[in-house]
C-alpha cells in the first residue's frame, strides 16, 4: 500500500531525510517515534506532497511519484486523494458545523451528491462518537472532539492510507484518551495508518510496527513489544529512557 525508496529532503544545508526506505502493507498500522527534529513529520508531509522531496520514489496504492524532476500536478493530486491527512492542530473550518466539515471535501473536491455525502458523514461522525454533535461548530467542541471531527473528515475522502501527525499532542491527558479510542478502533478494523507521535501509549496501542527515527534515518524498527521492551540500538534505548523520565 505504501512503498518509499531512497527518500531524501534537505532544507538549506540541513539534511532532514537521508535516504529513507519504507514498505507498508494494506491494513498495517505503523507508528513513527523519535526526538523532535529527526524528520518524522517531514517524512509524512513528503508522502502527502505537502513537502517536495529532493530525491526518491513514493508509491501509495496505484500512484507513483519520482522526486527530482518536473512535478506532475495531476499525479500529485491523485497521490493526495489516496493519502488522508490528520494534523496536530485540527484545521477545521470554524464557520462550518462538524457535519459540514466532514461533508465539504467529498462535495466540493469529488463532486459527490450532497444527500449521499451527508448520509456517509453522519455515519463517520457516529463512528468517532460524535453523532450528537453534528450541528456544533468547532468553537463549541472540546479539543478531543475537534480532533475526532478531523479524523472523520479525512476518512470521508475514503483514502487508501491515513497519515496522522501528532494526533494527540495538542490535547489535555483526559481528552487524549478519546482520540486514542478512535484510533485503536480504526487499527483494529484494518485501516492502513502511518502515525507520527510522541505519545508512547498511543504507539503501543495502535502499532503493528514501530519505526524509530534519528537524524533523518530509520535506526530501528519492530513490533511495539520488541522495540519498547528490548530495543537493539543504544540510541533507541537513550530516547526511550528520556521519554520515561
Amino acid at each position: 500500500m505504501i512503498a518509499v525508496e531512497g527518500l531524501r529532503k534537505r532544507f538549506g544545508d540541513r539534511t532532514v531525510l537521508d535516504g529513507i526506505d519504507h514498505r507498508q502493507e494494506r491494513g498495517q498500522s505503523v507508528v513513527l517515534i523519535g526526538p523532535s527534529g529527526c524528520g518524522k513529520t517531514t517524512f509524512l508531509r513528503c508522502l502527502n506532497q505537502l513537502e517536495t522531496p529532493d530525491a526518491g520514489r513514493i508509491t501509495i496504492a496505484d500512484v507513483t511519484i519520482e522526486a527530482g524532476g518536473r512535478v506532475d500536478r495531476e499525479r500529485q493530486r491523485q497521490l493526495r486523494l489516496r493519502a488522508g491527512m490528520v494534523f496536530q492542530q485540527f484545521h477545521l473550518f470554524p464557520h462550518l458545523t462538524a457535519l459540514g466539515n466532514v461533508m465539504e471535501a467529498p462535495v466540493r473536491v469529488l463532486g459527490r451528491p450532497r444527500d449521499a455525502v451527508e448520509a456517509q458523514a453522519l455515519g463517520l461522525l457516529e463512528q468517532v462518537g460524535l453523532s450528537q454533535h453534528a450541528g456544533h461548530r468547532p468553537g463549541q467542541l472540546s479539543g478531543g472532539q475537534q480532533q475526532r471531527v478531523a479524523i472523520a473528515r479525512a476518512l470521508a475522502m475514503e483514502p487508501a492510507v491515513l497519515l496522522l501527525d501528532e494526533p494527540t499532542s495538542a490535547l489535555d491527558p483526559e481528552l487524549r484518551e478519546e482520540v486514542r479510542d478512535v484510533l485503536r478502533r480504526l487499527a483494529d478494523e484494518g485501516s492502513t495508518m502511518l502515525t507520527v507521535t510522541h505519545d508512547m501509549q498511543l504507539a503501543r496501542d495502535i502499532a503493528d510496527t514501530v519505526l524509530f527515527f534519528h537524524a533523518g534515518t530509520i535506526v530501528e524498527s519492530g513490533p511495539p513489544e520488541q522495540l519498547f521492551g528490548d530495543p537493539v540500538h543504544e540510541r533507541t534505548r537513550e530516547f526511550l529512557r528520556s521519554v520515561r523520565d
